[in-house]
């Protein structure tokens, strides 16, 4: 389980299969899957068992998310065959998602949050864990910790936010000391790694045991092995992955749509970026994109 110290974290409309492998080439060292719906499982939606790890992947934890402990539990249960450990999300702050009940509205009642892991670790064998955030409106740190530790987790990971906070002000490490000082299980560290500076604070000052990259890794998955590329290399890889959209998700006018919010972060900062920009509706294919490139300097 987590085999590794870095690996990339589950980003809803990002982690998908595609830019896993990417992640995975450059040197992350395990991978989540995107949050994936409880409810969507327990009905066998096609959609959203393409979410799922796929044959080739390994060292890949699977994302929940969900209100509801018994869809939740059935959900665990049908998917652990797909993944190496089952990853409960009490952390997205996405009011879709939140209105539901799920994600971050898991923090503001954590004896049902305890209640729903107790009952997913009774029905299923996979190493189990949970992201959270530091609360819901305010630091509830505290008050999460006292019913985490009342359940047999594997790991706890930590988004030094509240849900009140989205991504935005600067993520509070602090609270990573508390939560280690608290616990005996792994804790993994994430929310603004866009460094190898971020990632060897959390080791060195926080003790965490891993850390998760999520937006620091979109259209960046040199961080892992924390090198700077090229320019040339950029648009190399850059075609690769969208070559991987198109393949896995066979539609290629669907797939280059999906791919325009990788692109703009690959080209990020590179003279003709706003160009490209201007241009992202026009995308139909992917001599589209490679045309576009020569805009690049």
């Amino acid at each position: 389980m987590l085999n590794g110290k870095v690996g990339l974290a589950p980003m809803a409309d990002y982690s998908d299969y595609p830019f896993r492998k990417i992640c995975s080439k450059f040197g992350a060292e395990f991978t989540f899957t995107e949050m994936i719906s409880s409810e969507g499982i327990v009905r066998n939606n096609s959609r959203t068992y393409e979410m799922l790890p796929q044959d080739d992947e390994k060292n890949i934890g699977v994302q929940i998310f969900g209100s509801n402990i018994q869809v939740m539990v059935e959900s665990a249960r049908k998917v652990q065959q797909y993944g190496d450990w089952i990853d409960i999300n009490a952390g997205c702050p996405v009011s879709k998602v939140v209105r539901r009940g799920a994600g971050s509205a898991l923090l503001l009642d954590p004896d049902k949050l305890a209640h729903m892991i107790r009952e997913i670790r009774k029905s299923v064998s996979k190493p189990l864990g949970v992201k959270v955030r530091i609360g819901y409106e305010k630091d509830n740190m505290q008050q999460i910790m006292e019913s985490l530790k009342k359940v047999d987790l594997d790991y706890i990971i930590v988004h030094p936010r509240t849900r009140e906070q989205l991504y935005s002000g600067k993520a509070y490490r602090e609270i990573l000391s508390y939560v280690r000082a608290n616990t005996q299980v792994m804790l993994g560290a994430s929310g603004d790694i866009f460094t190898r500076q971020d990632i060897e604070e959390c080791f060195n000052k926080y003790k965490v045991d891993f850390v998760i990259v999520a937006r620091g890794a979109i259209g960046n998955p040199w961080i892992f092995c924390d090198r700077i590329p090229s320019h040339d290399e950029i648009k190399t890889v850059l075609l690769e992955h969208l070559r991987m959209n198109i393949s896995f998700y066979k539609i290629e006018s669907m797939a280059v749509r999906m791919f325009t919010k990788f692109l703009v972060r690959y080209v990020n900062g590179m003279q003709g970026a706003r160009e490209i920009r201007r241009h992202l509706n026009d995308l139909k294919s992917y001599s589209d994109v490679e045309n576009l490139l020569t805009m690049l300097r």
